[in-house]
């Protein structure tokens, strides 16, 4: 049998060699893309669909504080509750809802501050760990006092999201797109207000939350 010249040998060698190095520079190029890009869902509120009219303290489901303390949800009746559905990891909504909240709390008289509190429930109860919201609360300054930060089952987070008419949806390993929505319980738990959209004035939901207390 007639042997294949050797420079034939060496070009298809070199042709394969180009062809894997183009490839890994696409399929480097992708996971790139996919771990740094979280940008996808900065401007896809997913709206929100009509909350329960009966309290949320009404459900069993048993959640975990910061440092780990299991509560049932009724152990908040008694305060206005301001509660919003976010994740820790997240990088656009989520800050801003954060950022929200704060505002609502300073534009908030010392009595109803004293009456009220701020609860944040994390939509990533795999990542959002007692640990990480622990973390979380010491870097953002939210004191045990005026906030609660709690992490459940996924399928006690759906319930609580229906209950609240909060959506969200997972598009990809890392993000969610969600509703960028603030609800305000009163002390029996029961909805009396949402805010739906980001927004600088939180006029309204102070006016609420002082008219509650």
């Amino acid at each position: 049998m007639k042997k294949a010249p050797r420079s034939i040998f060496l070009l298809a060698i070199s042709i394969t060699l180009i062809a894997c190095s183009s490839e890994g520079q696409k399929q480097a190029k992708t996971n790139e893309t996919e771990s740094h890009d979280h940008s996808a869902h900065a401007n896809m509120d997913m709206g929100s669909s009509e909350p329960t009219d009966e309290s949320i303290y009404n459900v069993s489901s048993v959640w975990k504080n910061r440092h780990g303390k299991e509560l049932e949800l009724s152990s908040l009746r008694g305060k206005v509750q301001i509660v919003a559905m976010v994740y820790t990891h997240c990088e656009y909504a989520c800050p801003r809802i954060l950022a929200d909240m704060k505002r609502i709390r300073d534009q908030l008289s010392g009595d109803a501050l004293a009456n009220a509190n701020f609860v944040i429930i994390s939509i990533d109860p795999e990542r959002d760990t007692p640990e990480r919201l622990n973390t979380f609360a010491t870097e953002n300054d939210l004191n045990e006092e005026t906030w609660t930060l709690l992490n459940g089952d996924q399928g006690d987070v759906l319930e609580i999201a229906a209950l609240l008419g909060v959506k969200y949806k997972r598009i990809s390993p890392t993000d969610f797109t969600h509703s960028n929505m603030i609800t305000v319980l009163n002390k029996e738990g029961e909805v009396i207000h949402q805010r739906e959209k980001l927004a600088d004035q939180q006029t309204e939901t102070v006016e609420v939350i002082e008219s509650l207390i």
